[in-house]
């Protein structure tokens, strides 16, 4: 169980990293798909784009790489 938090954490930590590169991909197969009229692919992909958008959101709104991790870490335990 230890293993899979630091995990979390370390992905949470990270999250630009990961989060920008992968929203650019999906808005521009999004984007293809868009226009090859196969929209509800296009929409598959605009929604994986949200679902990053709002983990950037989440990570300014912590403020930095540790306070997202505590955050999360908070979170967990009260849960």
């Amino acid at each position: 169980m230890a293993l899979i938090m630091d995990v979390i954490f370390f992905i949470s930590r990270y999250i630009p990293f990961w989060s920008i590169p992968i929203m650019m991909i999906l808005v521009q197969f999004g984007y293809v798909y868009w226009v090859k009229g196969v929209r509800w692919v296009a929409m598959v992909f605009y929604s994986g784009a949200a679902f990053c958008s709002l983990f950037l959101i989440f990570y300014i709104y912590a403020g930095s790489p540790d306070n997202s991790a505590r955050m999360l870490d908070n979170f967990i335990r009260n849960f």
